[in-house]
């Protein structure tokens, strides 16, 4: 695999890392900083909203959330391109290509389909955009219009948004789906059979901010969309719950934070990976550090194409009924690794055991006929001295 190329919905890119649609594409000149930074596509902020989603607030609008010092997330109440749809035929698409750059383009999904499609067609005229991708998604707008995650929770919508842009344009066409979705699978059915070429997984989960305590208001004022580290779980189960379910290449977008991040979202079916949060948080250079790791990973594994991984994992994820049938399993512990049994120092596992295996009489003893193998431990303990291994069969 001499390049990290891979091809995405019929077009080339020079490697699977999409700079996504948000505050570091926000107009042309930015767009392009992500396209020089490294990233194989951009998605400029969605473009054409409706005229009262056209603004957002500039009286603060993202707050991080925090694990001590350590950021895990951040909820912000950006909504769409605050410019107009002429202001980007005019002069911001040009200056987005500059170079070469894959502009894929998001568009705002109207309430009439119709809206959407006339939009898409006008910026295909452009000719400066390599796809496009609808948004209904955005998890701020929550009114009688259903622009945004409403829309992205009705099967027939997405299909209808599909189809009318499907016909509107001869580039591929995508959606991007909402997470804030018990079940995302008919959403992304119906797309497909719309015609989508791809699915974009995901947007931002709707979330709150939190309360300052020392004067009871919110951190934020309004309901916004949760982004970050701590998405990751929440956007790699829709990713591979979809892809056991379509067909049409999926984009995954949710949570990056290492290069290791990409390999995981594209051993769940994944094709590209969408990078945003982390750009805001350590700027554009941050592409170089992904695509190193990138590099060096495809040149350790001797991969020849993508393809070799992409959806590796998913013959393992099975339904909870089936892994609860499987052989039971209990801890057992390494005596050279444990830092209680070695120094007398450490007793985390034992706070942590709810079914009385792990006590300290005054050293570190295991009462494995007592363990339930939920394996609580094995992930908490700070030296790796803890495993789970099969209960030992009976003579």
């Amino acid at each position: 695999m001499k390049t990290l190329e891979v091809s995405f919905a019929g077009v080339q890119l020079r490697n699977p890392l999409i700079l996504a649609s948000a505050t570091p594409s926000w107009d042309g000149l930015r767009s392009n900083l992500g396209w020089k930074a490294g990233a194989g596509a951009v998605v400029p902020k969605s473009f054409a909203p409706p005229r009262k989603w056209a603004s957002h607030p500039r009286c603060g609008r993202m707050r991080l959330i925090k694990h001590g010092n350590q950021r895990i997330g951040m909820v912000n109440i950006e909504l769409y391109t605050t410019m107009t749809l002429q202001d980007w035929l005019d002069r911001e698409l040009e200056k987005a290509y500059e170079g070469g750059n894959v502009i894929i383009a998001s568009i705002v999904a109207h309430p009439d389909p119709a809206d959407t499609g006339k939009n898409a067609r006008l910026i295909e005229a452009a000719g400066k955009v390599a796809m496009f991708e609808i948004n209904v998604s955005c998890p701020m707008p929550a009114d009688s219009d259903r622009v945004g995650f409403q829309m992205g929770n009705d099967p027939e919508m997405c299909f209808r948004q599909v189809e009318a842009v499907k016909k509107a344009v001869t580039l591929p066409v995508g959606i991007k789906l909402t997470p804030t979705t018990h079940n995302m699978v008919p959403m992304a059915q119906a797309s497909e059979k719309a015609g989508a070429d791809f699915l974009t997984i995901s947007n931002s989960v709707r979330s709150f901010a939190g309360v300052d305590i020392r004067t009871g208001l919110p951190r934020l004022a309004a309901y916004g969309g949760y982004s970050g580290p701590a998405i990751k779980p929440i956007i790699q189960r829709h990713v591979s719950e979809v892809a056991k379910a379509v067909r049409i290449p999926i984009s995954a977008c949710g949570g990056v934070s290492r290069w290791e991040d990409v390999i995981e979202y594209i051993m769940i079916g994944a094709t590209t990976v969408q990078i945003c949060t982390s750009v805001m948080w350590h700027g554009y250079g941050f592409f170089q550090t992904l695509l190193k790791g990138l590099s060096e990973y495809v040149e350790r594994e001797r991969l020849n194409s993508w393809d070799e991984i992409r959806g590796k994992t998913l013959p393992y994820i099975v339904p909870i009924d089936e892994l609860s049938k499987r052989p039971p399993m209990v801890a057992e512990v390494d005596p050279q690794k444990c830092l209680n049994l070695t120094r007398g120092t450490c007793e985390a596992c034992g706070k942590v055991c709810f079914y009385g295996a792990i006590r300290f009489a005054p050293r570190f003893q295991l009462a494995r006929e007592n363990c339930d193998g939920c394996g609580l431990c094995t992930e908490i303990c700070p030296a790796e001295a803890l495993t789970l291994v099969p209960i030992p069969s009976t003579p």
